[in-house]
């Protein structure tokens, strides 16, 4: 049984609709026999339309966004040996915590629980059961602030562009000095003088002028008075007592320091830091559910396979 899950939309308050690309590939062909929507549709009707119209049996839970007070907060499904729990996420607390999850995966007694709010597609089991998150399907922005494992995600991103943009660079230039022909410049080329005893005469007269100058120097400079080597000896004595109260200060007062060390710098991954529009499809066949992950990077539709097998008890 091949099942979509979907959600978090926020149309039209954050994202203008649903990408092109995830249209063509979710138009009705009768292939998905059930659509699971973990909310925050908002106030979009073309995009409820558009969602039941994918199969006839379209199962949905309230959003913290969604007006509809009758929505479900919660459904569970059976696929032969497979119970699989549909929530929306901003009930867990804290959000998209594993063991909040594993709480609600057990207390729903369910296999596999699909959940949202986030706007972050993810995958993974954790104590026998598989938690699936299929993210914004719109791309739409999350309010909550980015941890540092989201921004360890887009700097390695940012940086694998950056290598990818000096390696072409490099083969650029490569096949540009490749191209160029040798050419000898006569300009570059040092005359030296015929008379030897000349240029000897010139560098001994250069030696002597630069030594009278050395000696009118140190004529010319008057030896520190007694009163002006006290004041520099209190100046070096102030320094080092203000650099010892720093040091006493950082090691009082670490948590500043670390403050210091954990402000995320996004300067260079603001333009990847909106999230990334994405679904999953689930096709559930006896006790495996196969998991694919579908994300729009840079227009390109990317899709990523996982394969859950539940233990079955002896």
């Amino acid at each position: 049984m091949l099942v979509l899950a979907i959600g978090d939309f926020h149309v039209p308050e954050r994202a203008v609709g649903l990408p092109e690309k995830f249209k063509r590939l979710l138009q009705p062909r009768g292939k998905i026999q059930q659509v699971l929507c973990t909310g925050n549709v908002s106030n979009s009707p073309s995009s409820m339309e558009f969602l039941k119209s994918i199969s006839s049996d379209f199962q949905m839970v309230k959003g913290d966004h969604d007006r509809n007070l009758w929505l479900p907060l919660s459904l569970m499904f059976k696929y032969g040996k497979l119970r699989v729990g549909l929530i929306s996420g901003f009930e867990v607390v804290p959000k998209s915590d594993p063991l909040s999850l594993l709480a609600q995966a057990r207390m729903m007694d369910v296999d596999i629980l699909i959940y949202g709010s986030t706007h972050k597609v993810e995958a993974y089991t954790l104590d026998g059961k598989f938690f699936i998150n299929p993210g914004s399907a719109t791309g739409a922005f999350n309010s909550d602030s980015m941890d540092a494992d989201d921004v360890e995600i887009i700097e390695g991103i940012v940086k694998q562009k950056n290598e990818a943009k000096k390696t072409e660079q490099v083969k650029k230039d490569v096949e540009e000095t490749d191209d160029k022909p040798e050419s000898t410049n006569t300009n570059d080329v040092e005359v030296k003088p015929e008379d030897g005893e000349t240029t000897e005469e010139s560098d001994k007269q250069e030696v002597d002028k630069d030594n009278d100058e050395k000696d009118d120097d140190v004529s010319g400079e008057a030896p520190l008075d007694d009163e002006k080597r006290q004041e520099g000896s209190k100046e070096d004595e102030n320094n080092k007592k203000t650099e010892e109260k720093k040091q006493e200060n950082e090691q009082e007062n670490p948590s500043d320091t670390e403050e210091a060390d954990t402000k995320l710098d996004t300067t260079e991954i603001e333009p990847y830091m909106d999230p990334i529009p994405s679904f999953c499809l689930l096709d559930l066949q006896g006790v495996t559910c196969t998991l694919y992950l579908y994300t729009l990077i840079d227009g390109d539709v990317k899709v990523d396979k996982l394969v859950y097998k539940k233990e079955e008890s002896a």
